[in-house]
């Protein structure tokens, strides 16, 4: 069973993400480098992991707020983000390492043709299973599962995850503007992370 508040708090913070992140895009600020500048002060990579606790803050300060559980406050400022990062780094080696590691001929000794589906495609299948599965992961580990969330929801999870990750990137084209990565990749994944994520995740407790 979803937990109303946590989602409404989750789909909060994606929204601020977003924002932030286009902000950053477009301006060139917080740190995100110029297009003229050859050498960026900070890797845009760990920009976007930083920009990721915005994600988890409402739902974090709310949880503070009720005196919850440190530890779902930890998962939400510092793991999930962490988690974001990773996720863009396996994302990245796979577009530009893990194609080196196919075969480009076949048992005859022929060259065959390149995949018909795009690198990015299958990079974003990847990096969006891979970060969904760890952050669930860490939900369990932590001991922060609610009593409802079964095996389903965390399967379905996984796969609309998974599933977004490739179709985002389908839709993104070849010359992407920063608003289109944000709106057909980062919001909607991020929404739909954040209904499975409210839904795995123990309720708030209340206020004493």
């Amino acid at each position: 069973m979803i937990n109303r508040t946590g989602f409404a708090l989750l789909a909060l913070g994606a929204l601020l993400f977003a924002a932030l992140l286009y902000a950053a895009m477009t301006y060139h600020i917080l740190g995100w480098p110029a297009d003229t500048e050859t050498e960026a002060g900070l890797d845009p990579r760990l920009l976007i992991g930083l920009y990721t606790i915005v994600f988890g803050l409402p739902y974090a300060l709310y949880e503070l707020a009720r005196g919850g559980n440190v530890l779902k406050v930890v998962l939400l400022v510092l793991l999930i983000p962490a988690v974001h990062y990773g996720a863009i780094q396996l994302f990245l080696w796979w577009t530009a390492e893990g194609q080196a590691m196919v075969p480009a001929i076949d048992e005859m000794g022929q060259e065959i043709a390149g995949p018909s589906i795009s690198p990015a495609v299958i990079a974003g299948l990847l990096a969006g299973f891979a970060g969904a599965l760890v952050s669930f992961g860490l939900v369990f580990l932590l001991g922060l599962r609610a009593a409802t969330a079964g095996l389903v929801v965390f399967l379905a999870g996984l796969l609309l995850l998974a599933l977004w990750g490739g179709v985002g990137f389908w839709l993104l084209g070849d010359t992407p503007e920063p608003k289109d990565l944000i709106l057909k990749i980062y919001l909607p994944w991020q929404l739909i992370f954040a209904f499975f994520l409210s839904a795995l995740l123990s309720p708030t407790a209340s206020r004493r």
